[in-house]
């Protein structure tokens, strides 16, 4: 009778510590460097590798939803790659920005999941295709938004970012939502040139610009 009644509060005990080392494992993690983190996550630290996933899997995540829509495979690709990461911990080279090289890696291993999507359902487009249909749903109003068209709805938003290019659209999302530099935008969208994205990027605010002049006019 009393192994009956003690087994829930052991388990609400269990969860609580659980909770509580998940918690301050955050608390800890957060207050050093990337560089420190990555570094502690290469020597083989379990809970550098912890704070590393639950930190980013949400972004890349959504960033992930935002190019394909394809919730399982996006998963898929998640686990493979921190599966992955994990496996190959001793053998990764120095990082001093993690969400920077997450992306880059993530973003290559999603393209080819998507390649062989794409070989087995012909109707899924790429991005790199001009013709994408890579439309945008503002998962929040951005920095750019912000600042340029603090007066205008989500949705009006939505619809003259879904008017760019997939390039342009791609390089906004990357600056203005996910708040990489433009280096790693270069590195993502496998630019040799950091002032090639500067200049993607540039060209996709003037464009922006004309559209919203346009709709005021």
């Amino acid at each position: 009778m009393k192994k009956t009644q003690n087994k829930p509060i052991e388990n609400i005990e269990s969860s609580a510590m659980l909770y509580m080392q998940h918690s301050q494992v955050m608390v800890v993690y957060t207050e050093k460097s990337d560089r420190e983190v990555w570094n502690s996550f290469k020597s083989g630290d379990e809970a550098a590798f912890n704070y590393i996933y639950r930190k980013h899997v949400a972004e890349l995540y959504n960033y992930g939803m935002q190019i394909c829509q394809q919730e399982e495979l996006i998963r898929d690709c998640l686990q493979k790659m921190f599966v992955d990461l994990r496996k190959n911990q001793g053998k990764q080279g120095d990082v001093h920005r993690i969400k920077g090289y997450l992306f880059t890696v993530f973003h290559r291993e999603l393209f080819k999941f998507l390649k062989n999507e794409k070989k087995q359902h012909a109707e899924l487009i790429a991005l790199e295709s001009e013709e994408s249909v890579f439309f945008i749903e503002t998962s929040h109003e951005t920095k750019l938004i912000d600042e340029e068209f603090a007066m205008e709805k989500k949705a009006e938003i939505s619809k003259a970012l879904n008017q760019l290019s997939p390039r342009q659209r791609h390089a906004i999302i990357l600056l203005y939502q996910e708040e990489l530099s433009y280096k790693e935008i270069a590195e993502i969208m496998n630019f040799n040139e950091v002032k090639t994205a500067r200049t993607l990027v540039y060209r996709a605010m003037e464009k922006l610009k004309e559209i919203f002049e346009v709709k005021k006019a």
